[in-house]
């Protein structure tokens, strides 16, 4: 099932009309107060209809793929900036290398952040189930222990 928006027209989204006004109005108004005034929804109905698991995931997706948080928007904004600091650096031939280090540090950090948030992400979205198979052997009593024993006179009992 995918919830996010759609890449092309002939793709569709898993989520009613009605949800998907509800979270487009909160994604402009970001208030629940406000999304129960403008479309004239009860307060606890529209909140009940942003719990939903598709509208979460489809509001998560819109507002993780607009504006700054978009993380290919955010490298390119990164980019742009080591590219000027560098430029900066050659200009003026004179200088730290310690900037451009602590610029291209950061940008590094930042990369490995979202990489361990996709891992942690994709773990959570496919968890790796383990099997596991067990054997009981029952040998009658033919092993020579008390146990086995007992259970030869119960067995014996019963007959």
């Amino acid at each position: 099932m995918n919830n996010l928006p759609t890449k092309s027209p002939a793709q569709a989204l898993a989520i009613s009309p009605e949800s998907l006004e509800i979270a487009n109005a909160y994604l402009e108004h970001q208030s629940l107060q406000k999304v129960s005034e403008v479309l004239g929804f009860p307060q606890d109905m529209v909140s009940d209809i942003l719990d939903r698991r598709e509208v979460r995931a489809y509001i998560d997706t819109v507002f993780l793929d607009t504006g700054f948080n978009n993380r290919f928007l955010l490298r390119e904004v990164m980019d742009t900036i080591i590219r000027k600091k560098l430029q900066e650096l050659d200009e003026a031939e004179i200088g730290s290398s310690k900037d451009i280090m602590d610029i291209l540090a950061l940008s590094h950090k930042m990369t490995m952040d979202a990489l361990d948030r996709q891992i942690q992400l994709e773990k959570i979205r496919n968890p790796q189930v383990k099997t596991q198979t067990n054997v009981q052997i029952n040998d009658l009593g033919n092993d020579g222990t008390k146990y086995g024993a007992l259970l030869q006179k119960l067995i014996g009992a019963g007959n």
